[in-house]
């Protein structure tokens, strides 16, 4: 089934597609770099919307060289709606090396199917645990709204040392030799980009099932993160590899919420295998997530009630859905922790169909990858290796990455032992 109702959820991407501040212009490009602006309509069914209509705007360079803005807006006959906007990039007057991104949803839902606590038919079990049934999950229609604030400092080591602003060099999309930020070697002093980032978060759903039982999860807090970018270039790396720590930290600052905090840690690593006669590239990439949250297992009492301190089932130690286990639906899996394995094979070939086809020539799309992946992961109620190594998922399958407007586009379809999902969304899963 696509997961046509993530559309809207995808371009929450832009606030966390690179860290890196930076400028790609072709060899072609003549002149200044000039603002760019694209406009697509589209419009899709499915059960949460029915029939819908929607229009996506992307703009880049209009503020700013560097900076991006998108909006993004859809209705559906069944009264579901939905607007995003989005800025990345915004460099702050004065403090050359900070950056700011902001994203805001606000949303309504005629149907979705979310894997919490409230399904009748499964009193004995936990929804979203490891060996939970599939068909373990509520349907329900409500709001969702979220706001994030990024704050994103470059330290001034590595390829960040002289300028806040990477000049990239591409050659009908792809990056030239000579114009890398990083991937020769491994040192944050010498080698790619640092940044230190802080983003304040808010996000709210309220739903309600067919009996009016409502299911209210609300959140608001900090998440504090380091990355190190040593990669050749973050929109297509072929080189290198990036990592990341963060926490984040909800001190139940809505009357509703709970307190919790959440530890991530994420690698990547990239090898290229260079071009040939029918590719211009071949990259194998391969990643490692990892998320625990410590506080899980602590509670305070509101009456006679336990209040767990745990992340809500969007936040936190989440498996499936458009970038870790493609091959299930979103958030099918959620516990304490989690871990996952992620290989993909990136294939671009010489050959560019794109550039010949009626309407969608207009897109200008430089290059596209054939892609095949495999992904492992579990989840668990302690991180422990034993424990996150057993009852593992596996999500086979492929997909199609276009360039767009300098943004990877991708559509995958992935199979699992519980069916198979096909997830469309920005930029590459890592």
């Amino acid at each position: 089934m696509i997961n046509f109702k993530l559309l809207l959820l995808v371009f929450t991407l832009i606030s966390t597609l690179a860290y890196g501040n930076n400028l790609a212009r072709d060899i072609s490009a003549k002149g200044d770099i000039e603002s760019q602006s694209l406009i697509i309509p589209y419009g899709f069914y499915n059960d949460s919307t029915e029939v819908a209509a929607a229009m996506v705007f992307i703009n880049s360079g209009y503020f700013q060289p560097q900076a991006v803005t998108l909006f993004n807006v859809f209705a559906g006959t069944n009264s579901t709606y939905s607007v995003f906007g989005a800025l990345k990039d915004f460099q702050v007057t004065s403090f050359d090396r900070l950056f700011v991104d902001t994203t805001l949803l606000v949303s309504s839902w005629g149907e979705l199917d979310s894997y919490q606590a409230g399904n009748p038919a499964f009193p004995d079990e936990i929804a979203g645990s490891i060996g939970s049934d599939k068909d373990n999950f509520i349907v329900a229609n409500g709001d969702d709204n979220f706001l994030r604030l990024t704050f994103k400092y470059l330290l001034p080591i590595g390829h960040g040392k002289n300028t806040a602003i990477h000049q990239f060099r591409t050659d009908r999309g792809l990056l030239v030799p000579g114009y890398e930020a990083g991937g020769d070697h491994w040192n944050p002093l010498t080698s790619g980009r640092t940044t230190f980032i802080v983003q304040p978060f808010y996000r709210e759903q309220d739903f309600e099932d067919d009996n009016n039982n409502e299911f209210y999860n609300i959140t608001s807090g900090i998440k504090f993160e380091l990355e190190y970018d040593n990669s050749d270039w973050y929109v297509n790396p072929t080189k290198g590899s990036i990592m990341s720590l963060s926490v984040a930290r909800d001190w139940g600052a809505e009357e509703e919420s709970s307190t919790w905090t959440s530890i991530q840690f994420e690698y990547s690593k990239f090898i290229s295998f260079g071009e040939n006669d029918d590719a211009r590239q071949r990259t194998l990439g391969f990643n490692v997530w990892t998320s625990d949250v410590p506080t899980s297992d602590s509670y305070h009492l509101k009456g006679n009630n336990k209040i767990f301190h745990t992340a809500p089932l969007f936040e936190g130690s989440t498996l499936g859905g458009i970038d870790r286990q493609r091959g299930f639906p979103s958030n099918r899996f959620h516990d304490r922790s989690a871990i996952n394995y992620s290989v993909e094979y990136r294939y671009t070939p010489v050959s560019n169909p794109f550039v010949d086809m009626p309407l969608i020539k207009k897109l200008h799309i430089p290059f596209w990858q054939i892609v095949a992946f495999t992904e492992v992961g579990s989840v668990a109620d302690n991180w422990s290796i034993s424990d996150l190594h057993h009852k593992m998922k596996v999500s086979l399958g492929a997909g199609i990455r276009v360039s767009v407007s300098g943004l990877i586009i991708r559509v995958d379809a992935a199979g699992s032992d519980e069916g198979g999902e096909l997830q469309m969304f920005f930029g590459h899963t890592f």
